[in-house]
């Protein structure tokens, strides 16, 4: 990591009518329209009514460091409830992690491309080991149940953010229109004979009802398995 982190650096006092949390709040709103979350500074910058660039890096540092702000505005709307055991901790942060990322989808990409190091991240860090402290467990293990339930909250975000660029690239497709695409393909494969049981899965009406696996429920499965861990008692 050859860029200095944001966090080291106080932002300049200045009576412009800039300032780091304005900046952060432009880039969320603007990474918020893009269907793949991407933003550039030049388009942050026109955005703040700003002549050029160069002068938001005097507040963020750099384009990493300016990420590492918007994650950390991520990782703020994320709670975890003191006080009533590890297993509602987990499941809150799971719950509120999910709804921070289906509100800004580019977060989860954020937080697998940049370390939590900002002030909202560590608070929730620590907030979520003060719930597992009690438990007779290794550090080890117990940062692994944090980032077991973080694990599920990003990769579901990060899908969910890889399917909105999609969308957006072919015409912001509904499901049956992806149907309809790859129907004379799946056509070609059932009568192929090549692949019998997921022809038959295809050919399932059943195959459109809701899934069991949702988020909710795969969450609830994570903390079930994190339940019989040796020393979780």
């Amino acid at each position: 990591m050859n860029e200095k982190l944001v966090w080291f650096d106080e932002p300049p006092r200045t009576t412009q009518p800039l300032s780091r949390e304005r900046i952060v709040a432009a880039a969320v709103d603007l990474a918020d329209a893009q269907a793949d979350g991407e933003i550039t500074m030049r388009a942050l910058a026109q955005k703040l009514g700003v002549r050029s660039p160069m002068a938001l890096y005097r507040y963020v540092g750099s384009k990493d460091g300016l990420a590492d702000l918007m994650a950390d505005h991520g990782y703020g709307l994320i709670t975890v409830p003191r006080g009533e055991g590890w297993r509602p901790a987990l499941r809150a942060l799971g719950l509120s992690g999910w709804a921070a990322v289906q509100a800004h989808p580019w977060f989860a990409r954020l937080a697998f491309s940049r370390p939590p190091l900002g002030p909202n991240a560590m608070a929730l860090y620590d907030a979520a080991l003060a719930e597992l402290d009690s438990l007779d467990l290794p550090a080890a293990t117990r940062m692994g149940f944090v980032n077991t339930v973080f694990g599920h909250v990003f990769g579901s975000g990060l899908a969910l953010l890889e399917e909105r660029t999609m969308r957006a690239g072919i015409g912001d497709a509904t499901d049956a229109d992806l149907a309809e695409a790859a129907r004379p393909y799946l056509d070609r494969v059932a009568a192929s004979g090549k692949y019998p049981y997921f022809t038959k899965w295809a050919s399932d009406p059943g195959r459109d009802d809701s899934a069991p696996q949702t988020f909710e429920k795969i969450l609830e499965w994570l903390l079930d398995g994190l339940e019989t861990v040796p020393g979780n008692d």
